[in-house]
């Protein structure tokens, strides 16, 4: 009896260790096979690293990207990602802002006002790089209701949060990608 429970704790172990193996090998099959693109031709992720740290650096640098949005953080209450396509975008002195916004608001129009979407204008431009891999964007941006800060921080692979804040609203952060490829 003994020996019979033996044999099946064995050959129970081997099932599972099998599937554990399997399970690790997809996943360094699927690993190695990740391919980079950039305008759709496939490259190495060294390649596709320069090039991102290189589009990040002249998109900063001359005042025009997208920040595609995929979630927000209000200041007050919980985390949502987002379904629609929300973007910052910054073109030379123009802000083009269309991002929603949640959390409590002071002294705005009647209606609600514009919140976060509206074309505004750039007042304040500094760029500093925090650490190696990271930038950081203050832009101070007023439309014909109030004055902004978007503090926005792009890494080198794009990756980006913006964080709003105003005397009129209750400050809020969002968190995206920065479109590298112009589309």
């Amino acid at each position: 009896m003994i020996i019979y429970r033996f044999k099946i704790f064995i050959t129970e172990g081997f099932n599972n260790m099998k599937k554990i193996l399997l399970f690790f090998a997809i996943t360094a099959l699927l690993t190695a096979c990740a391919s980079y693109t950039i305008n759709g031709q496939k490259v190495s992720k060294e390649e596709y690293s320069r090039w991102a740290t290189q589009k990040v650096k002249e998109g900063i640098e001359s005042r025009r990207f997208v920040i595609d949005v995929r979630s927000m953080h209000p200041y007050r209450g919980h985390s949502r990602q987002l379904s629609s396509p929300y973007s910052l975008e910054l073109r030379g002195d123009s802000v083009i802002s269309y991002l929603p916004y949640f959390g409590e608001a002071r002294n705005i129009p009647y209606g609600g006002g514009k919140g976060l979407n509206f074309i505004g204008h750039l007042y304040g431009y500094e760029i500093h790089q925090v650490k190696s891999g990271l930038w950081q964007v203050m832009m101070g941006v007023e439309n014909d209701e109030a004055k902004y800060l978007y503090v926005v921080e792009v890494f080198d692979n794009g990756s980006s949060s913006i964080h709003v804040s105003t005397q009129e609203r209750d400050p809020i952060s969002f968190y995206g990608e920065m479109n590298l490829e112009g589309k």
